[in-house]
């Protein structure tokens, strides 16, 4: 079957074509990434193999640590957690009772910022109990939480099962929006052993178990410093505007610190002017099916109608809209915070999947279009995957995007894959043609968008 006036290649793609397409520093991050992960569930399968199967016994009666029973849970994993202790109650083992974890609970971290990784899994798989889904109410600004948040959505991309429970999740948590957060919220009969990453020494909050007492006490020494240093240098210059932002600058960055959130400077805006240089797409010509960004006039600026930020796979990509729909020019920032990767991508095609059959050609596990090996334009063209190149399918690349323009903000998911093909032309035109081909999922709606595009040098978009 097909959809939209597309059909699956008929061949298989030769594997001397692999790799044609040059790598751009968020390739590289996205195809890392799926190795990864693909390492990850390699590794969790051959767990699997080698552990005999558990059984796990009927809960007991609750005790003064919630749930009873002390049975094994996860072949293993759990050595020492259910046993009795001196004082005759149930360790942290014995809380989970008979939960037998699920194949996504497997091969984690053992720990997020406090939190114990266990106790977490342990309260998605069980979000009805009473107060479960309030404790992620309470910690959505808690690090380790954010931490624990990007491996689930990592590990959601190739388990629908996890999908559906972390989607759960989000709507409980939409429908506590506005209401109080209290950081130190445990759900009811959980002891702070059982949460806590350290089980052996109960640390304070304050402390993080771990000098974050210290490094704050620090930080916040070293703002003084600054603080002073700039005041001075401002006195001795009569106030100027720079130092003001030198101090601002530095307020900034500690704030981030003690966050714990990376500080990137603001290079996109809504309402920015870029400066285009034609040059590319003329030199492209009618070898690509991109559409300039001032179509046909050329436009020599433009101005940004909406920013676009993507996160997924373990990747944060950057968009900046131009006014009037004409397409996007999508960066990837290496770790100095400077684009190290652009591509402009217009138009191409865009589909309504109306049945659930269509959208089985889009996404099916086996051979949906949106991670197949190949993709081929209605003009018949091919153009071989460029994230994780491979004869067999994969999972697409699901992003959550937040998009702000002069309304607000909003987000939308979008489940993506890139391929690219060669042009036919010599340097300098573009040697390469990608296609980006994405499902969209925004406020209620879906449909399917196909965009063209080429690789454009950052540092003719004068960021600042």
């Amino acid at each position: 079957m097909g959809s939209g006036g597309y059909s699956r290649p008929q061949t298989a793609p030769s594997p001397g074509t692999y790799g044609r397409a040059p790598y751009g520093g968020g390739d590289a991050s996205v195809s890392r990434r799926q190795s990864g992960e693909a390492l990850e569930r390699y590794r969790i399968e051959q767990q699997r193999q080698r552990t005999p199967p558990v059984t796990t016994p009927a809960p007991a009666p609750r005790n003064d640590y919630g749930w009873g029973g002390g049975g094994s849970w996860g072949g293993g994993w759990g050595s020492g957690w259910g046993q009795r202790r001196s004082g005759g109650s149930y360790g942290p083992g014995g809380w989970y009772g008979g939960w037998r974890p699920p194949g996504w609970a497997y091969g984690g971290s053992p720990s997020f910022g406090l939190w114990n990784g266990l106790f977490l899994w342990f309260l998605l798989d069980n979000l009805t109990r009473p107060g479960y889904a309030d404790w992620f109410h309470h910690h959505q600004g808690d690090p380790g939480y954010a931490q624990w948040r990007a491996e689930a959505e990592r590990r959601a991309q190739d388990d629908p099962q996890l999908r559906a429970r972390l989607d759960d999740l989000d709507n409980q948590l939409r429908a506590q929006e506005g209401q109080p957060r209290d950081p130190n919220y445990l759900p009811p009969d959980t002891p702070r052993e059982v949460a806590r990453a350290d089980t052996s020494a109960p640390a304070s909050r304050e402390s993080g178990g771990g000098g974050f007492g210290t490094v704050v006490i620090l930080l916040v020494a070293g703002a003084g410093v600054v603080a002073f240093m700039v005041l001075r240098r401002r006195a001795n210059t009569g106030g100027s505007s720079m130092s003001r932002t030198s101090l601002g600058t530095a307020a900034n960055i500690i704030r981030q610190k003690v966050s714990g959130k990376p500080y990137e400077p603001s290079l996109f805006r809504v309402g920015m002017t870029l400066t285009l240089d034609p040059t590319p797409f003329l030199l492209a010509g009618t070898a690509t099916k991109v559409t300039p960004p001032g179509g046909s006039g050329g436009d020599a600026l433009v101005s940004v109608e909406a920013v676009g930020t993507l996160k997924g796979g373990g990747v944060t990509l950057h968009r900046l809209y131009l006014q009037g729909g004409r397409g996007f020019f999508q960066l990837h920032l290496g770790a100095d915070g400077v684009p190290d990767e652009c591509r402009w991508f217009s138009t191409l095609d865009e589909v309504q999947p109306a049945d659930s059959e269509e959208w089985a050609f889009w996404l099916a596990d086996a051979d949906g279009m949106v991670g197949y090996p190949q993709f081929q334009t209605k003009d018949g063209k091919l153009y071989d995957r460029q994230w994780n190149p491979s004869a067999a399918r994969i999972a697409p690349v699901v992003f959550d995007e937040t998009v702000t323009d002069h309304r607000g903000s909003r987000t939308r998911r979008l489940s993506a894959m890139l391929y690219a093909a060669g042009t036919g032309a010599t340097d300098p035109a573009p040697t390469t043609e990608y296609v980006l081909v994405a499902a969209v999922e925004d406020s209620g709606s879906a449909w399917v968008e196909v965009r063209a595009g080429i690789d454009i040098n950052p540092a003719t978009l004068s960021l600042t």
